[in-house]
């Protein structure tokens, strides 16, 4: 068993929160010795907050997906920046960015919601926790304007290309890797381009409930942090690592992005 950190779990997620305790002992026992809360909308970044504050191996982000964007408004944007400026179980402001995959926000209102938590992010100094897809040309462009002002950003579940791996390397992001990378058919770019990325900027992360790694066999109907170790394990494999050499290195990669005690 290795120590990992999963940076990204929707723990507030009435499928898990239904069944908390097992889940947080589940994931202990697997070896996931902390585990970084998303938040994506107000209901989930409160959820998230007063799960960290409740117990010592979580942490939260606060943030607003692009899903959510149409509900960003002053008000929100007042909120999220006193909650990331003050709350010290906060280490990141985001789920923040670009999504025109599902089209569930309108473009206009993702791409202000995006730059106003940039803006939050660089003036409370945490860094971001990132989404793209399918929009990676005004990501970029949005993204680029603020990153000279940033304390850093994570990449949350790359799914990207070749070149936009390039790309976000050169920028200074992290990569955070999920069970994607475990998909047959989805993961298969992943795969190929994975042993790309700089050891010191990579992650792993459950996305749970969301994202089961499919190698498991049978695979569980619901993705749970307990399964970050498959995640792991292919990643290793793909890259041609020792697994506890990269378990090591991803560990200390959260630790160090998200200022996490050293003892977390």
């Amino acid at each position: 068993m290795h120590a990992i950190i999963d940076i990204g779990c929707n723990l507030s997620s009435p499928r898990l929160m239904k069944h908390l305790p097992q889940v947080l002992e589940s994931a202990r026992t697997a070896g996931v010795i902390a585990q970084i809360l998303t938040g994506t909308d107000t209901q989930s970044n409160e959820s998230s907050l007063a799960l960290a504050n409740e117990y010592h191996d979580l942490y939260s982000t606060i943030g607003f997906h692009p899903h959510h964007a149409d509900q960003w408004q002053p008000h929100s944007h007042r909120t999220l920046h006193i909650a990331a400026a003050k709350e010290a179980r906060v280490v990141a402001v985001g789920e923040m960015g670009l999504d025109y995959f599902r089209h569930l926000a309108g473009i206009a209102n993702q791409q202000r919601c995006f730059a106003d938590q940039l803006a939050i992010a660089a003036q409370v100094q945490k860094p971001v926790f990132l989404h793209e897809r399918q929009a990676f040309a005004d990501f970029r462009a949005i993204l680029s304007e603020y990153l000279p002002h940033i304390s850093g950003g994570v990449w949350h579940c790359f799914t990207g290309t070749g070149e936009q791996l390039e790309w976000a390397v050169e920028a200074g992001l992290y990569i955070g890797i999920t069970g994607w990378i475990a998909d047959p058919e989805r993961g298969k770019t992943l795969r190929d381009i994975a042993k790309y990325i700089p050891a010191d900027r990579l992650m792993i992360e459950s996305d749970a409930p969301y994202l089961t790694p499919k190698t498991l066999q049978p695979t569980p109907r619901l993705n749970e942090p307990q399964y970050l170790p498959e995640v792991l394990r292919v990643l290793a494999e793909c890259r041609q690592e020792d697994i506890g050499a990269l378990a090591a290195i991803t560990t200390a990669n959260a630790k160090t992005f998200f200022r996490l005690p050293r003892d977390a």
